[in-house]
C-alpha cells in the first residue's frame, strides 16, 4: 500500500511562484539596459555579442566533434526501439525515452563543454585571440558571445534528440507486442499508449482521507465501500481520468480476485458512468479510465467496490484507490525534458566558456567533468548522508551528541554541494517516464537559482581573470 501513499505526494513540488516573476523581470530588465544605453552603446554591445555568436556557431558546425556525438546520440534510441523491451508498447516506449532523453542529457553536456574547452582556448594557444583583442570588444562580450554560439548548437542538438524521441515513441505501436498484455489494459494503438504510459496525472486523495494516514479500506464479502472524490472546473477536459487500484485479499495464494465489482457515478446522476465486474489482479496495480465525455468535472464522483460473495471461500477485499487527474500529455512532457536539458547546456557553455579564457584545454575540460559529475550526484549525495543518519538514530546507535554534530556536518555539506548544479532538479528530463509531474513554477525556480544565480558565481570570477590577463594588447 506504501504505493499509493507515494502516489499522493507526486508533484507535491516546494515552489515559489514569484520566482517565475522574477525571472521574467530579469530578462526584461536585461533588454532594457542594453536598448536604453546612452549613446546607443547598448544595441552596438548586442551586436558585436551577436557576430561573436555567428562565428562561434560557424565554427561549431564544422568541427567534426559535433557530428560525431550527434550520430553517437542517435544510436541509443534506434536500438532501444528494435529491442524487445519487456514485450509491450509501454515497455519499449518507456526504454526509447530513457534511453533517448539519457543519451541528450549526457552527450549535450560532453559536448557543450568540448566546443567552449576548444574554441577559446585554442584560439588564445594559436593567438587567433589577439585578433579579437585588439577590436573594440569588451573582454566580457566575447566569451558571452562565444556562450551564446555554442548553447545555440547546443540546442539543434538537443532538439534532434528530442524530435527522434518523439517519431520514435510514434512508431512504437506499428510494431507488434510479443507479450499478451494485462486485459484490463487496452493496448495495440497509440491513443492506448499515449492514455497508458505518456500522460503524467496528480493523484488525489478521497474526501474522507484528507487529513488522514488511512491508505486502504477492508471490505468483508458481499459489502460495499465507497471513495468520494471532489472535481474542479479547472481540470483538464482533454484527457480521462484514471481510476487506479490495488487489492489484496485475506486469500494471499489467489493470483486474481473474481467477481469484484466496480461502479462510477457523479453523486446525484440518474445512471452511473462506469460499471464493470472483474477478475482482478492480487497485489498488483491495475487502472480503468473513464473518458473526458463521461466526465463533467465538476461535482462529487463517487466510486463503489463490492467484494464478491460467492465463491468456495469467500475473502475480505482490502483496497487502496487513488483518482489520477491529467496534467502534462506526451507533447508537454517532451518540451518540459527539452527545456530541463537547455538549462544543463545554458550552465555548463556560459561557465566553461567563461573559464576557458584562462584555464588551458584539459583544465578547462576538467572543470566542465566536475560540474557535470558533481551536479548529477549532489542531490544523491545528501539523501545518502540524511538516510544512514536516520537509519542510525532508529537503531539506537547514535548518541545525542553525535546527533548534533552529524547534523552540522549535513547541513554544511547541503550549502556546499547547492553551489553546484543541481542537473537532476525536478527528477532530471526523464522524470515524466516515470510518472513524475514537472511543474512550469518549478521550472522557472530553477532557471532563476541555476540558469541566473548559480551561473553569474560561477562565472563572474572567470571573466575577471580573463579581463586581466594579457591577450592582444
Amino acid at each position: 500500500m506504501n504505493l499509493f501513499v507515494a502516489m499522493s505526494e507526486l508533484s507535491k513540488v516546494d515552489v515559489d511562484p514569484r520566482s517565475a516573476l522574477i525571472l521574467l523581470w530579469t530578462v526584461i530588465g536585461a533588454v532594457l539596459v542594453i536598448l536604453l544605453w546612452p549613446n546607443g552603446r547598448g544595441r552596438k554591445l548586442a551586436r558585436q555579442i551577436s557576430a561573436v555568436a555567428v562565428l562561434a556557431f560557424r565554427e561549431g558546425v564544422r568541427l567534426k566533434v559535433l557530428w560525431t556525438v550527434f550520430l553517437l546520440a542517435l544510436i541509443p534510441g534506434v536500438l532501444a526501439y528494435y529491442s524487445d523491451a519487456d514485450g509491450t508498447h509501454v515497455g519499449r516506449a518507456s526504454l526509447i525515452l530513457n534511453y533517448c532523453l539519457s543519451a541528450g542529457e549526457v552527450l549535450g553536456a560532453v559536448l557543450i563543454v568540448l566546443l567552449c574547452a576548444l574554441s577559446v582556448a585554442r584560439e588564445i594557444e594559436s593567438r587567433i585571440m589577439h585578433t579579437f583583442g585588439t577590436k573594440p570588444v569588451p573582454r566580457w562580450a566575447i566569451l558571452a558571445g562565444k556562450a551564446f554560439g555554442f548553447w545555440a548548437i547546443d540546442l539543434l542538438f538537443l532538439l534532434g534528440v528530442t524530435v527522434l524521441a518523439g517519431v520514435l515513441v510514434r512508431a512504437v505501436p506499428m510494431r507488434a507486442e510479443t507479450r499478451e498484455a494485462n486485459k484490463l489494459v487496452p493496448s495495440g494503438t497509440w491513443d492506448d499508449l499515449h492514455r497508458n504510459a505518456l500522460t503524467t496525472r496528480q493523484y488525489l486523495l478521497a474526501d474522507e482521507e484528507i487529513g488522514s494516514s488511512a491508505a486502504y479500506k477492508l471490505i468483508a464479502p458481499g459489502k460495499s465501500r465507497q471513495w468520494t472524490y471532489t472535481l474542479t472546473r479547472g481540470m483538464d477536459r482533454s484527457e480521462p481520468l484514471v481510476l487506479r487500484f490495488q487489492v489484496s485479499s485475506s486469500e494471499p495464494f489467489q493470483s486474481h480476485l473474481p467477481g469484484t465489482k466496480f461502479v462510477v457515478a457523479f453523486e446525484g446522476a440518474p445512471a452511473p458512468i462506469l460499471t464493470r465486474t472483474e477478475a482482478v489482479p492480487q497485489d498488483r496495480p491495475f487502472d480503468f479510465f473513464v473518458e473526458p465525455k463521461d466526465v463533467a468535472r465538476e461535482g462529487k464522483l463517487v466510486v463503489t467496490i463490492t467484494a464478491p460473495e460467492l465463491g468456495r471461500r469467500p475473502a475480505t477485499l482490502v483496497v487502496a484507490m487513488r483518482l489520477g487527474v491529467p496534467v502534462d500529455g506526451f507533447s508537454s512532457n517532451l518540451l518540459k525534458a527539452f527545456l530541463l536539458m537547455a538549462l544543463q547546456g545554458w550552465i555548463l557553455a556560459f561557465i566553461t566558456a567563461s573559464w576557458s579564457g584562462v584555464l588551458s584545454f584539459p583544465v578547462t575540460v576538467a572543470l566542465g567533468a566536475i560540474l557535470v559529475l558533481g551536479g548529477e550526484m549532489s542531490r544523491q549525495a545528501t539523501a545518502l548522508l540524511e538516510t544512514s543518519a536516520s537509519r542510525l538514530q532508529a537503531l539506537g546507535l547514535e548518541q545525542s551528541g553525535e546527533s548534533a554534530v552529524q547534523k552540522a556536518v549535513i547541513s554544511d555539506l547541503r550549502l556546499l554541494l547547492q553551489m553546484l548544479p543541481d542537473f537532476r532538479v525536478l527528477g532530471g528530463p526523464t522524470a515524466f517516464v516515470d510518472g513524475d509531474i514537472v511543474s512550469g513554477w518549478a521550472l522557472a525556480q530553477a532557471g532563476l537559482s541555476m540558469g541566473v544565480a548559480r551561473v553569474l558565481g560561477w562565472s563572474l570570477l572567470g571573466v575577471f581573470l580573463f579581463h586581466r590577463r594579457e591577450v592582444g594588447r
